[in-house]
């Protein structure tokens, strides 16, 4: 059986496969699971228990990158959804969001008007805050004779924020550094569409 990413435009539902029926003289096996879940495509009531099932048809794709959704809330016919780990601070989140969660909630629950991300409440984002990170790789700078600085803090409170910071030493021109750098901030601050920048380097989202 082929198994289509539900975040795939091109994905198009079809017939389960069996190991057989009855009248080709073998075996209908049928697990617990098909029992008791909805058909694919069949259109379900809004309830907590139905979000979570056409949720749960989408986290293994979620959790192969990292990340997965829970439901922060239900009200009226608003969901509110959580993205959690990678898929909470990736700039992709948004699209994520948009063009799977809710494509597909729609599709199996019209009730549904809208489908919200809820973004759990993080530190402000302030240059104290920033350096509590930056401390933590510090260290591992100064043995290459280098050092971090935030320079400036760009659209604080804005849809689209940025931190910019300056490297010295050798390992400023280390993209692996950049990039272990870049997760430890978006893992604090929790803000979706977040930047940082590297002076005189490549920007990273």
């Amino acid at each position: 059986m082929t198994i289509t990413s539900p975040f795939d435009d091109s994905a198009s539902s079809g017939a389960n496969e069996t190991a057989g029926s009855p009248a080709d003289g073998g075996t209908a096996v049928v697990t617990p699971t098909e029992v008791m879940a909805p058909s694919d495509g069949e259109i379900l009531d809004l309830t907590w228990e139905n979000v979570d099932i056409v949720l749960e048809e989408m986290r293994p794709f979620l959790i192969q990158d990292g990340g997965n959704v829970a439901i922060a809330d239900i009200d009226g016919p608003i969901v509110k959804l959580e993205l959690q780990g990678a898929c909470g601070t990736c700039p992709s989140s948004t699209m994520t969001m948009r063009m799977g969660l809710e494509r597909r909630l729609k599709e199996r629950i019209p009730e549904i008007q809208e489908v919200m991300q809820s973004i759990p409440d993080g530190p402000d984002l302030t240059e104290d805050e920033v350096n509590v990170i930056l401390d933590g790789v510090r260290p591992f700078l100064q043995v290459a004779g280098g050092g971090i600085e935030c320079t400036d803090l760009l659209g604080v409170g804005g849809f689209s924020p940025q931190i910019k910071l300056k490297m010295s030493g050798k390992a400023s021109k280390l993209r692996s550094v950049q990039k272990e750098i870049i997760q430890r901030l978006q893992k604090h601050f929790m803000i979706p569409n977040l930047r940082i920048e590297f002076e005189e380097s490549l920007p990273f989202m």
